[in-house]
């Protein structure tokens, strides 16, 4: 097996993964003998590397009870309990039953009825996660949720300073790796799909491959592919997700996925960037309450444009930069309230109204980078809610920002690059692993296993 696209330090922490992954597979050998008769052929060559790669596996909520994990209380004895509201109760009588004390009952209902992200009705579930006290038997609240929908939850976070943070979270679903691997006969799509890989992906890989290099029926013939990708639970409707691709021998025909500080996107091996922009995304997490296009105004009545996209969020949310820029304008703007307008270049700008206020030492003029916080999200203007109205202007025109591409570095720098690195590193272990056990199983006859187990 070589190992072409390694450093000789990653080849050498592989080779002692791979030594021990063959003494654990001899270990395991006499347990395969009545299995002997398998044919080899007939193994699929789709393999779940969740089953093998600790952390991967999808936590049954029920099972999960009765801790959860709260960011900040990683070393804190927690306790979670869910709840249902029953007729007559108020917050405050679920939380003083479930024992938290009256001061941060009184913070906690004060920080929720102030965001109105849910009704508080008779069936309403919520999950309260508890904390005890250390050197005492006292308990305070460390979290309380509220699931919206399947794929958002509204949250009550206890902070460092003893205070409450409302904030709206999507729902984390753990995926599970999957691997393919096989060797191109004709047509890359096709025998990567007879190899098991699902067609959507098998495209998408085709497709940033091609990005590369221009494919034909010669130059990939007899060449060996190697494809990672993440599934997701159906109940998440999150599509399967290209992680990781590569064809033949070239280090320029591989590719990761890596989702960095602002957005993700796919990259060759060092770092370089193989699409325009990532996600823009200026309210991390948020939902969109109102799309790009004609619409009824909630307040006008009319019938009119609306030339951005709207995200709803509680109060004080972070508002970070869609792309390097420079302010062109920070203030007070009639019916978009409190307004930031970004120059990004000669012919692009974003513009970001309804703030509730501007990050501290922001002016005409100032630099900001992709992901900077520039301000947080309020109600001021012409507005019915809390929530960050976002336009993109292409030559002083609104065009759709879920559909517009910003100008975005080319290629991963610091912090960013140096994750980016552990990352590879992360799957060219998981690649080297799913190569072992393949070759492993691949090899198994009955006189092999007739062998170990003497």
């Amino acid at each position: 097996m070589k190992m072409y696209f390694l450093t000789k330090q990653q080849k050498d922490y592989l080779f002692f993964t791979i030594a021990l992954l063959l003494f654990t597979s001899l270990i395991a050998l006499p347990n395969l003998a009545n299995a002997s008769t398998t044919s080899t052929a007939s193994i699929d060559k789709r393999y779940n590397l969740s089953d093998l790669m600790n952390g991967w596996e999808q936590i049954n909520p029920k099972s999960a009870l009765p801790t959860e994990h709260v960011p900040g209380f990683a070393n804190d004895k927690l306790f979670t309990k869910k709840v249902s509201v029953k007729k007559g109760e108020t917050l405050y009588g679920v939380l003083k039953k479930a024992g938290v004390p009256l001061r941060q009952q009184r913070q906690i209902v004060a920080t929720t009825l102030k965001q109105k992200a849910f009704r508080f009705d008779v069936g309403l579930e919520m999950t309260l996660t508890l904390r005890q006290l250390p050197k005492t038997k006292r308990k305070e609240l460390a979290q309380l949720s509220v699931q919206l929908n399947k794929n958002r939850r509204f949250v009550v976070r206890l902070q460092p300073n003893g205070t409450y943070k409302a904030a709206i979270e999507r729902t984390q679903y753990k995926g599970k790796l999957q691997y393919v691997g096989g060797i191109i006969k004709n047509s890359f799509v096709k025998d990567a799909q007879r190899s098991g890989l699902p067609a959507s992906i098998a495209s998408q890989a085709y497709k940033l491959l091609a990005k590369r290099k221009k494919l034909t029926r010669r130059n990939i013939k007899n060449k060996d592919f190697e494809v990672i990708y993440e599934v997701y639970p159906k109940k998440s409707g999150i599509a399967p997700r290209l992680q990781y691709v590569r064809l033949g021998k070239k280090t320029s025909m591989q590719l990761f996925f890596f989702e960095g500080e602002y957005g993700g996107s796919y990259y060759d091996v060092n770092g370089n960037t193989t699409a325009s922009r990532g996600k823009i995304e200026p309210v991390k997490n948020a939902r969109i309450s109102s799309k790009f296009g004609y619409r009824r105004h909630p307040i006008l009545k009319r019938r009119i444009l609306h030339k951005g996209v709207d995200y709803a969020a509680p109060r004080g949310t972070p508002i970070h930069a869609a792309a390097d820029g420079t302010i062109d304008f920070i203030g007070r703007n009639g019916g978009y309230g409190n307004q930031i307008t970004l120059r990004h270049n000669s012919s692009t700008k974003t513009a970001y109204a309804h703030m509730r206020k501007f990050k501290k030492g922001l002016k005409r003029g100032s630099k900001v980078k992709a992901g900077d916080i520039i301000g947080y999200v309020g109600n001021t203007g012409r507005s019915t809610g809390p929530h960050l109205h976002f336009e993109v202007l292409k030559n002083g025109k609104a065009v759709n920002p879920l559909t517009a591409e910003l100008p975005r570095p080319t290629r991963l720098k610091g912090v960013e690059l140096a994750q980016f690195k552990l990352s590879q590193v992360r799957l060219f272990l998981q690649v080297a692993q799913q190569r072992v056990m393949t070759e492993t199983v691949a090899s198994l006859t009955p006189e092999t296993i007739a062998k170990a187990t003497l």
